[in-house]
């Protein structure tokens, strides 16, 4: 674990900031037995990364912050709400297996464009404007796509952040984002720990993850639940 105050003045000057997320005893059942169990967190505003197995319980205890699925033991309570629809208001999810997956055949201006088309007022017209503020604030300096690049061209990590990009359209404080380890390169991981560092900087981000994000790593919080998923 890295201590949330060893860099950036921010945290010094807010060392009490209140959790946003705070969960007791948690857990949620599955078809052949309990996904995850007894699960304890405390976050505060920031980068948390959330250790245990990739696969099913990762995904399950995430999307369960998140308020995409219901507790089956113990309490979540997000920014104060704690039912799943009132804390869906509050987080926005990217990265996840058969939740927000993107065809392949199409470009990103359509995917972008879409996106704000679903996310607008039924009567409000939105154009094909292209390269919307987010896209800047979540691929930094990674090389943002052409609008006429065909999502089946992006590598993984482009496609891990244009999810997220889509994403933080909704606007919520907290982001939830699935395993890490889709982006398969040790390089191209390291610098996708880098964006989701610098999208902390202005909202509360929560990731899975397999293994540690290692001392390069932004500044974060690991919380390692992996024995609490052992002989699930």
């Amino acid at each position: 674990m890295q201590p949330s105050d060893e860099s950036g003045t921010d945290q010094e000057a807010m060392p009490d900031l209140a959790p946003v997320v705070i969960t007791a005893g948690l857990g949620v059942d599955g078809e052949h037995g309990p996904l995850f169990s007894g699960v304890d967190l405390s976050l505060a505003p920031g980068f948390h990364a959330v250790q245990m197995p990739g696969g099913p319980s990762q995904s399950a205890l995430l999307l369960t912050l998140a308020g995409r699925l219901k507790a089956s033991h113990g309490t979540v309570a997000v920014c104060g709400d704690t039912t799943p629809r009132a804390i869906r208001r509050h987080c926005a999810i990217a990265a996840f297996p058969d939740i927000d997956e993107l065809e392949g055949p199409v470009t990103v201006d359509t995917v972008l464009t879409e996106q704000r088309r679903w996310l607008a007022p039924w009567y409000t017209r939105v154009p094909r404007l292209g390269h919307p503020a987010e896209l800047d604030e979540v691929f930094g300096d990674v090389p943002v796509p052409a609008g006429r690049t065909y999502v089946v061209e992006l590598s993984d990590l482009e496609l891990f952040l244009m999810r997220i990009t889509l994403a933080l359209l909704l606007n919520r404080p907290i982001l939830v984002v699935g395993d890490l380890e889709q982006v398969r390169d040790n390089s191209r991981r390291a610098l996708a720990v880098q964006r989701l560092g610098a999208i902390a900087e202005h909202r509360t981000v929560i990731v899975g993850v397999t293994n540690p994000l290692g001392s390069d790593a932004p500044d974060h919080d690991l919380h390692d639940n992996r024995i609490l998923n052992e002989g699930n």
